[in-house]
């Protein structure tokens, strides 16, 4: 009895060695799909058209008014008396600002037309379709898988590695 189970254990371990493991074999593919992606892509480019529009010879700051105002007060403070002087100076700062107000507006009724070139930046989107990966469904011994591959499968038969493991 002794040497039956030392026969025994040797092609007992060797049976399971034999069964954990891994191997090749070959499947039958089912059927091969083309998975797309779509990419958008962005291309800039200048828009440019000439555009007109009045320029006025007057800066349009209130600059000029409030300079005419000063000196019109410095002038109009020269006459006068007492109260007077007060109302003369008030008068000479108001005079002062209207003819300088009178000569913006005599400048921007001298306005021209000038032409210039505006330039602004535009986008083409076009989106294209492009070839992502392959869809590969196959039957290995009468059950279905499918895996992802960037190359095509080629022939009606792929290559499968067997992974065997004892439970």
């Amino acid at each position: 009895m002794k040497k039956q189970i030392l026969i025994f254990l040797p092609l007992m371990l060797a049976a399971q060695i034999s069964f954990a493991g891994s191997f090749t074999d070959t499947a039958t593919v089912i059927s091969v799909d083309k998975v797309y992606k779509t990419h958008t892509i962005r291309e800039p480019y200048q828009d440019c058209y000439i555009q007109e529009f009045y320029q006025n010879e007057g800066d349009g700051s209130a600059t000029n008014e409030i300079v005419g105002g000063l000196f019109g007060g410095l002038i109009g403070n020269q006459f006068g008396k007492g109260d007077g002087k007060k109302a003369m100076t008030a008068a000479g700062a108001l005079l002062g600002a209207s003819l300088a107000h009178d000569d913006e507006l005599e400048k921007s009724k001298n306005a021209r037309v000038v032409s210039k070139e505006v330039c602004e930046t535009k986008y083409r989107t076009e989106s294209q379709q492009q070839l992502n990966h392959y869809r590969v469904e196959y039957e290995y011994d009468g059950r279905t898988f499918t895996y992802t591959t960037r190359s095509k499968p080629y022939g009606d038969t792929i290559k499968v590695r067997i992974e065997v493991s004892p439970r």
